[in-house]
Parts: structure tokens; C-alpha cells; sequence
């Protein structure tokens, strides 16, 4: 693993999580392929095609950790971003994941079993998806807009 520490000493990883094969699912990998062809000085990025306990296992000793997914809500409207801390998406986000075990409990089992190699700042910036279950490499015209717009605000987070 490279030596990630920005500016600020912390060690920083992104995570872009999600199924590029079901359309808008894909979110989270379209922003992380975005974010390493840009190759950021002090930031980690990585993919995950599941998230639970894989997710878990890529986050530890990590001091900062930011994870982009897609989201399915009654609320959303396609493209738009939620910026959650870990607390608002234990809250807000219920029921299984179509990736495995869900990103909250992975995070609590982690926080159980290894709390010291846990990071200490989680933000999760969700997209919420039009489509997650059709068979496509491409992102649906709402979501493939907002991209450019969420890329601009994790680069922001990042600063």
C-alpha cells in the first residue's frame, strides 16, 4: 500500500462501491475510476464491486474514508448527492444491500472487533440512482449528468 498521508497527516482512502454492470449501481466505480485517472497526491482510491465485510477489511487503519454509492430512496430525484456521517446512515438507510451484508453493520462489526484500526472520520456521499437493476455499463442520462458536480464536491471534501 502506498503512503497516503496528506497535508494534514491523515491517512485518506476513497471508496467507490457499486455493480458497473446494473446501470446507476455503478455510481460509486464511475466516480472512483474519475477520481484515480486524476491521479490525487495523499488519497487512496479504490473500487469495491460488493461492500460488508470486503469493505471492511479495505477501510482498516485508514484515518479518513470516504465511500460513494449509489442509493434508492422514495425522496431522491436521480443525480442527487446526500453527504451522511456514518450515524446518518445507520439512520437513514435500511434493509439489506444488493452487495452483500449492509455497509452500517459492516461498519459496526468493525467498530466491535477492531476499534482501533477503525477510521475515525466516515463520510458517505450516496447518489441517488434511476436504475439499479438493468443490465448496462452506462449510467442513465440524470445520473451520468450530475457526475462532474459530485467529482467537484468529494474533490472539495478532499481539500
Amino acid at each position: 500500500m502506498t503512503d497516503t498521508m496528506n497535508r494534514s497527516g491523515r491517512r485518506t482512502l476513497v471508496v467507490g462501491v457499486g455493480n458497473p454492470i446494473l446501470s446507476d449501481d455503478g455510481a460509486g466505480i464511475h466516480i472512483a475510476r474519475a477520481l484515480k485517472d486524476m491521479g490525487l497526491q495523499g488519497v487512496d482510491v479504490e473500487e469495491l464491486p460488493a461492500s460488508g465485510l470486503e469493505l471492511l477489511d479495505m477501510v482498516l487503519d485508514y484515518d479518513r474514508v470516504i465511500i460513494v454509492d449509489a442509493i434508492v430512496t422514495a425522496k431522491g430525484a436521480p443525480g442527487e448527492l446526500r453527504v451522511m456521517e456514518e450515524d446518518d446512515f445507520e439512520n437513514t438507510v435500511h434493509g439489506a444491500s444488493p452487495h452483500g451484508i449492509n455497509i452500517a453493520t459492516a461498519l459496526a462489526l468493525g467498530r466491535q472487533l477492531a476499534a482501533e484500526r477503525m477510521p475515525s472520520d466516515i463520510r458517505f456521499f450516496a447518489i441517488e440512482a434511476a436504475d439499479v437493476v438493468n443490465v448496462s455499463e452506462k449510467l442513465t442520462p440524470a445520473v451520468a449528468a450530475a457526475m462532474p458536480s459530485i467529482i467537484e464536491k468529494i474533490l472539495a471534501e478532499l481539500q
